[in-house]
Formats: structure tokens, C-alpha cells, sequence
């Protein structure tokens, strides 16, 4: 980020934050959008230093491990996924909300509101946290040659005000699925609720979720 402002005859930079972004992404499956066999690996690393009234150097480092494994018997597959992510350096409410973890939604923990997950303000804005671990296990089946498919799935995820998580406020979700091939990719429809009772009545008991592609 910088501010830049005129000062009698010339423009000044005043650099308030910067950072670098080191990632990699390998892909050995056999259909990125539809995958039945190999594996997926990213991974991301970001330095930020933030300079001004209060100065901060702290390092976002965060990967993702999917595996798949065809069951021909049966003609399905079982799918999984492993997130986890770390802020080393920081400190809550030091790293700057966009910077944090957050769990909960489509692409996270299903069954669960967008970043619901972990405590939050009085006006109920999310925290966030320094840390986070999230997995989900598929079991894809296929319905003989037809286009039509079925999924039944588990989520799971935990924020941490550490560098590790708090597995003790870990939640769980589980759902099922309908998925149509498109050939290319299927269309995806997910059903998903938590396992365990709203902590409000502002909680929903299910999540529906619409997509295009498997879900990792």
C-alpha cells in the first residue's frame, strides 16, 4: 500500500506496507475440474511488513494436500483434502483483518454460514484467527453410464489466536450431494449441516450450495 501526496513542487511515496508472495501449485490428477485419480498440491507463502505508528513484520504461510482414489468396483471415488495455514510474527488484533484465517461457506467448512466459524465482534463482524486447519473426505459414486452422480461428505475445521489451532472449538459438518456430468465437469448441488446445535437461532440448520466442479 502507499499514500503519495505534493509537496511544493514534487510528489513524495510514503510506503505504509509492503509485502512479497511465494506460491506453487502441482496438479497430478487426471481432470482438474473432475478428478477420479492422482493428487493436488499448492502452497503460498507472504511476508508483509507494515510500517507507521505501530510496525509489524509478520509471514502468512498456507497449503492444501488433495488425494484421490478411484474405487472401479464400485465405480465411485474417495476424495481428500487438507488446509492448513499459520501466521508467525503477528498477533491478534495487530495482523490486519484481511491478512486472517477465516472457516465456514462453500469453500471451507459446508454447513456453516460464510466465516462463521471462530468468535466475533459485538456487532457480529467474524474475528478471524492466526491459525486454521480444515478437511473434508468425499465419497463419489457414479450412477452406472447415466450423467447423474451422488456424494456424501464430512467437513471439519478450527481458528486458533495462535500459531496452532484450538482443536478443542473444532466444528463438524456433514452432507450430501447431487452431481450432473457436463462431460467436461460435473454440476454440483451440496446440501450440508452441522453437527451440532446452533449456538443461535441466526444459525441455519442446512446450507445448499451450486457449482460448477467438484468441490477440491
Amino acid at each position: 500500500d502507499y499514500v503519495m501526496w505534493d509537496s511544493s513542487e514534487n510528489f513524495k511515496i510514503h510506503i505504509t506496507a509492503g509485502r512479497l508472495v511465494g506460491a506453487f501449485h502441482w496438479d497430478r490428477s487426471d481432470n482438474p475440474l473432475d478428478p477420479h485419480l492422482g493428487w493436488k498440491a499448492e502452497g503460498q507463502l507472504v511476508p508483509t511488513g507494515i510500517l507507521g505508528d505501530e510496525q509489524l513484520v509478520y509471514l502468512k504461510a498456507q497449503g492444501k494436500l488433495s488425494g484421490y482414489l478411484p474405487l472401479p468396483l464400485f465405480n465411485d471415488v474417495l476424495a481428500g483434502q487438507l488446509h492448513v495455514g499459520s501466521i508467525l510474527g503477528g498477533s491478534l488484533p495487530q495482523v490486519p483483518a484481511a491478512d486472517r484465517f477465516f472457516a465456514g461457506g462453500g469453500g471451507s467448512v459446508r454447513g456453516y454460514p460464510y466465516q462463521s466459524i471462530g468468535p466475533h465482534y459485538a456487532d457480529n463482524t467474524p474475528v478471524g484467527g492466526l491459525s486454521l486447519v480444515e478437511a473434508s473426505l468425499e465419497y463419489r459414486h457414479r450412477f452406472g453410464t447415466s450423467p447423474f452422480g451422488g456424494v456424501i461428505f464430512v467437513d471439519a475445521g478450527s481458528l486458533g489466536h495462535a500459531i496452532t489451532p484450538d482443536f478443542g472449538r473444532a466444528k463438524v459438518s456433514a452432507g450430501v450431494g447431487l452431481r450432473y456430468s457436463l462431460g467436461f465437469a460435473p454440476i454440483r448441488l451440496d446440501v450440508a449441516t452441522p453437527l451440532e446445535k446452533a449456538s443461535s437461532t441466526s444459525q441455519p440448520a442446512f446450507q445448499l450450495y451450486l457449482s460448477i466442479g467438484q468441490s477440491f
